[in-house]
């Protein structure tokens, strides 16, 4: 999810999924089918906005059998979750053109994290780490190391800076738009948190899935 900030009314259009259809086609026949990656049009629409799907079925909206493949792998995922297909716009300022990325929404734990949803998988991995603190007997608290361990603290830190991005958008989406997760956080969606977690291409990310993996181990010890 890319960062949303105040916007004018020529991208607020795009943010309103109710009623975007029209300016989103006419940005996507120009990127799909134009390939223009400049001009005024670019500018206009925010960084990230949600479309419903069904918008994207348009036959006629992508040329390339390439850009047909990962528009309709999108659209068909997007509609199995009953959700939407999140559009990210991100600029080459040095050879000044845009180029788009899709994802599928709301964000569910076994997805990719990529730079599209990865304020959404923060999100998610802080309302577990809240959750073991408020529910210490399940998990063990991941918190409680926090006032004598500085790697936890700033890994912490860290975590709560990304998962806040999200806020950016619930001007404009409700939560379960974004993101969806069990908020009870049975044995299997944790697990699937960890694999996502351990995935993630950056080392402290693996530094914390350890941190995980200590407390719920020593949690296990302390009940036996």
């Amino acid at each position: 999810m890319s960062q949303v900030k105040t916007q004018s009314s020529s991208k607020l259009v795009f943010l309103q999924v109710e009623s975007n259809q029209e300016p989103v086609l006419k940005l996507f026949r120009t990127y799909f089918r134009s390939h223009l990656t400049t001009g005024k049009l670019f500018d206009d629409f925010p960084d990230f906005f949600l479309v419903k799907p069904i918008i994207l079925k348009d036959p006629d909206l992508v040329t390339r059998a390439s850009d047909k493949l990962i528009l309709d792998d999108c659209v068909q995922r997007a509609q199995a979750r009953k959700g939407y297909v999140g559009v990210s716009k991100w600029r080459n300022p040095k050879l000044n053109y845009y180029w788009l990325e899709l994802s599928v929404f709301p964000y569910m734990l076994g997805d990719e994290v990529n730079q599209n949803n990865q304020g959404e998988f923060f999100y998610v991995l802080g309302s577990f780490i809240e959750y073991t603190r408020q529910h210490p007997k399940l998990y063990g608290d991941l918190t409680a190391e926090i006032d004598s361990d500085k790697d936890l603290a700033l890994m912490l830190a860290q975590i709560n800076k990304r998962s806040e991005k999200i806020q950016e958008l619930l001007p404009y989406y409700s939560l379960d738009m974004l993101a969806n997760f069990n908020p009870n956080w049975p044995v299997g969606e944790v697990n699937k948190l960890l694999q996502s977690l351990r995935g993630s291409d950056q080392s402290w990310c693996d530094l914390f899935f350890e941190h995980i993996i200590y407390v719920m181990g020593q949690k296990h010890q302390g009940d036996a």
